[in-house]
C-alpha cells in the first residue's frame, strides 16, 4: 500500500513537466511529417526549363539529361555538354537553394548551350520548390517557375 502511494506521488510530481513540454514550440523534426518533402535522392529522368516567356518547356530533343542526387544531396547534372556539380540545400518549409557548384567549361553551341544557360540560371536563382504530383518545380524568390524535374 505504501509503495502504491509513492508511485502515485511520483506520477503527480511529473505531471507538470508533461504540460511544460506541450507548450514548447514545434521543432523541424516534429513538423517534418506535416510538410511534404520530395525524396531527392536518385535519378531524375525528365526536366523542363523556363523559357523567355516564363513557361516551362521540355529540353531540346538532342539533350542528354543527367540529374542524379546522392544521399548527401550532392547533385551531378548535365543537359549534354558540361557536367555541373552542386548540392541541394533544403531550408525551412519549401525553401531550397543549390550550393555554389563547379562545372566543366566546354563551349556549348546551339540549343544545348541555350538549355545549359537556362539550367545554370535556374540553379542560381532557386529559392523554393513546389510539388506537382511526383514532379518538383523549382521557383525563384517571386514564385515563378524556373525548372521542373520528374522521374
Amino acid at each position: 500500500m505504501l509503495r502504491t502511494g509513492w508511485i502515485i506521488a511520483g506520477l503527480l510530481a511529473l505531471a507538470p513537466l508533461g504540460a511544460a513540454f506541450a507548450d514548447e514550440p514545434e521543432t523541424p523534426i516534429m513538423t517534418s511529417a506535416a510538410t511534404a518533402s520530395p525524396e531527392w535522392t536518385g535519378n531524375w529522368t525528365r526536366m523542363e526549363l523556363a523559357g523567355k516567356d516564363g513557361a516551362l518547356g521540355p529540353l531540346p530533343a538532342a539533350a542528354k539529361l543527367l540529374f542524379e542526387v546522392d544521399r548527401n544531396l550532392y547533385v551531378s547534372l548535365s543537359v549534354g555538354c558540361n557536367r555541373i556539380g552542386t548540392q541541394i540545400v533544403p531550408g525551412e518549409g519549401n525553401t531550397v537553394t543549390f550550393a555554389p557548384g563547379m562545372a566543366t567549361e566546354m563551349a556549348c553551341p546551339g540549343e544545348i548551350g541555350e538549355a545549359e544557360q537556362k539550367l545554370t540560371d535556374a540553379i542560381g536563382k532557386a529559392a523554393a520548390y513546389e510539388l506537382r504530383g511526383t514532379d518538383v518545380v523549382f521557383l525563384d524568390s517571386a514564385g515563378k517557375p524556373l525548372m521542373l524535374i520528374g522521374r
